[in-house]
């Protein structure tokens, strides 16, 4: 769910730590995973849906593709993995070529904070209003979600009205872009890769306790508990960031990625999902989520180079226009989802004709969002450069 991107005076589509390359692919998986999340939240933002109880799932009534969107949180994981991957290739270059941390962290604020703040103070105004839509009943704890704070305000006091909740995602990766840059700064690559796989290790322990004190939601949202999946990142970085390893983890990857895939079908055909209690068995809130993390670091390792039918699906232009676009995706798909409910409301439309509308709708505006206000506002980063051109291998420049 952020935009940070590995850019090159060279074309050539394939990874490489001592040259800054874009990777076409990782913007393709960052669009599936937006397209993901989108997909599971459409029946919870248009259906009516009867009460979940064990012996009967509304979401059977959608068929075998609604059903299925139950699974399509995993999105939200696929996010974890890219950044951690991004992120931590980002700093282990401006590590070698000598760039300062308050530079990354003010790229970082450039790109994350003015539309988030944009967002958010949509949504006052709407309450302001008088809370046409319905989004935000009762709702009282904004200062939680303007500092980066929503996914600890819902540890501590449970689920809230979607059209904040979402933002408990991009909470722990703020919190992560503060943290994560120290203990890369002060360790050795080897060293990092040992960190990375114990936090990776530490993450079930850790979801195994809070689900005994607090239960749900504080195991899907808290810090401590989802940093495998930002931690799976960064060891396919480090790893991929050796050009001596790089080869052999390719095929690694590549030998991973169909057992992976069928990890990843398992969870859509469960389903299992964090936001129904009858959906979760122990085994899963505790080990799901260490899984879905290490099958996904494996597809992302088998897809930076990755060609054939995978890799032109990766690094076609609607994916990869989507992934560079997914953070404004993101953050007004539920707002305009609410805007297309009430707009209907005097119509007896059905799901899809809703289902498309919100869709085109929603292209517009992050499309409008990003052309007029995220792109301009990102060009103030060449006051930010990372470090002058001095690059251990080539001479080349990073646009993150």
């Amino acid at each position: 769910m952020q935009e940070s991107q590995l850019r090159s005076l060279s074309s050539r589509p394939t990874f490489s730590y001592g040259a800054s390359t874009y990777v076409p692919a990782v913007d393709g998986l960052r669009g599936i995973a937006i397209l993901l999340v989108l997909w599971y939240h459409a029946p919870f933002l248009f259906r009516d849906l009867p009460e979940f109880t064990t012996d009967h799932s509304p979401w059977e009534t959608l068929g075998l593709a609604g059903t299925m969107s139950l699974g399509g949180w995993i999105g939200v994981d696929l996010f974890f993995v890219v950044s951690g991957f991004l992120i931590t290739t980002i700093l282990l270059r401006l590590r070698d070529w000598g760039g300062s941390l308050w530079v990354f962290w003010g790229r970082r604020g450039l790109r994350i904070l003015p539309l988030a703040t944009l967002y958010l103070l949509v949504l006052s105004v709407f309450m302001w209003l008088g809370d046409p839509l319905e989004m935000l009943p009762h709702f009282e704890g904004w200062a939680w979600y303007a500092l980066y704070l929503g996914n600890i305000h819902i540890t501590l006091y449970g689920w809230q009205p979607l059209a904040v909740m979402i933002l408990w995602s991009l909470a722990i990766e703020e919190q992560f872009y503060l943290v994560w840059p120290l203990l890369v700064r002060a360790c050795s690559r080897h060293r990092l890769l040992w960190w990375s796989g114990g936090i990776m290790a530490a993450a079930p322990v850790v979801r195994a306790i809070m689900l005994s004190v607090a239960d749900y939601p504080a195991t899907y949202v808290f810090t401590l508990c989802r940093l495998d999946g930002l931690a799976a990142g960064a060891v396919v970085a480090v790893i991929f960031g050796n050009p001596k390893w790089q080869a052999e983890a390719t095929r690694l990857c590549n030998r991973l990625a169909p057992f992976a895939s069928v990890v990843i079908l398992m969870t859509f055909l469960v389903p299992f999902s964090p936001s129904l209690p009858e959906t979760r068995p122990w085994f899963f809130s505790v080990f799901g989520f260490s899984w879905l993390a290490v099958s996904f670091a494996s597809l992302l390792g088998a897809s930076l180079n990755a060609d054939g039918l995978w890799g032109a699906l990766l690094k076609s232009p609607l994916l990869t226009s989507l992934g560079r676009r997914c953070y404004g995706l993101y953050l007004w798909h539920v707002l305009i989802a609410g805007c297309i409910t009430a707009g209907l409301e005097p119509f007896q439309f059905g799901f899809h004709v809703h289902m498309f509308l919100w869709l085109a709708a929603l292209l517009i505006v992050a499309n409008v969002s990003w052309l007029l206000f995220e792109e301009p506002l990102l060009r103030f980063k060449h006051f930010l450069p990372y470090a002058e051109k001095k690059p251990l291998q080539s001479d080349s420049k990073l646009v993150a």
